[in-house]
């Protein structure tokens, strides 16, 4: 990948794989066209073609074998030597003039951490509808928030200032509330990225669980959230994320937030029931 040194952003965009061949290569295409000036791969294994497809467009892989997502991005953002980090999941697409944008914001607002506004790529599906309409919702730019997802532009000194390990289930929360703590700025911009969505019933189910199962353990890290949690489960999915499409014509994202909501809630439930299970050796 023969890059003009002029144009090269100082950013070290980040993507964690574990048999990714179906969409790594369209993620890295447009991060590629943004100029980073690395592209780091972060390996759990692969068994595809993942890291062949990330070695055409130049990228540093690193290939630590099944960690979990948590240790994984830590072990990528610990070797960042450049100014700003992305993290950007094998599933986003970002346009042209994304990384630009971020890093303009994220200079302007003094921000450690900004997450980008984002879209459902559209595959005329009741998912990718759902998806979309959650997204719109749920991260629209706002100046400071507790929580940054993916993608995101971070400061890199402020993810390596706090060298502890990360959780692999819900790392992204534990890392907002980590800078949280530090006090410092987390917001929402206005540049938008894409992401395709599950298109299965089955794949969703086992997302949301995934949350729920990351809720709880982040819970049992800070019980000072629970309520606050717990609301955002019963209260914020499945009623406040879908009143506005639902006035906007949106008919099935009741259903979409309730199934989510639902599906959250039994995976948190499990995860409770399976760590209060007695063990027996």
């Amino acid at each position: 990948m023969v890059k003009n040194a002029s144009m090269v952003l100082p950013v070290s965009v980040q993507v964690c794989t574990l048999n990714e061949e179906a969409n790594i290569r369209a993620c890295l295409e447009s991060v590629a066209a943004n100029e980073p000036e690395e592209i780091v791969i972060i390996d759990g294994g692969s068994a595809d073609n993942t890291i062949a497809i990330a070695r055409e467009f130049g990228a540093r892989v690193i290939a630590p074998g099944r960690l979990g997502l948590g240790p994984s991005r830590r072990l990528g953002y610990m070797s960042s030597e450049s100014h700003y980090t992305a993290f950007v999941d094998a599933d986003d697409r970002i346009p042209v003039g994304w990384l630009k944008t971020m890093i303009r914001e994220l200079d302007a607002g003094s921000y450690a951490a900004l997450q980008s506004s984002l879209r459902a790529v559209n595959e005329g599906s009741f998912w990718s509808r759902g998806w979309d309409q959650y997204f719109r919702e749920s991260v629209r730019p706002t100046p400071d928030t507790t929580m940054v997802g993916r993608p995101a532009l971070f400061l890199t000194s402020a993810l390596q200032s706090h060298d502890a390990e990360l959780t692999s289930l819900d790392e992204d929360t534990h890392l907002s509330r980590r800078f949280e703590l530090a006090g410092l700025r987390q917001g929402i911009g206005s540049a938008i990225a894409y992401r395709r969505v599950e298109q299965k019933w089955g794949d969703n189910r086992r997302k949301w669980q995934s949350y729920g199962r990351g809720y709880r353990g982040f819970v049992d890290q800070h019980p000072e959230r629970k309520r606050a949690l717990m609301l955002h489960v019963a209260y914020t999915i499945p009623i406040r994320r879908s009143l506005r499409p639902l006035m906007e014509g949106h008919w099935a994202q009741p259903a979409f937030g309730a199934l989510m909501a639902l599906t959250i809630a039994s995976g948190w439930i499990a995860h409770t029931a399976s760590s209060e299970t007695p063990r027996h050796s």
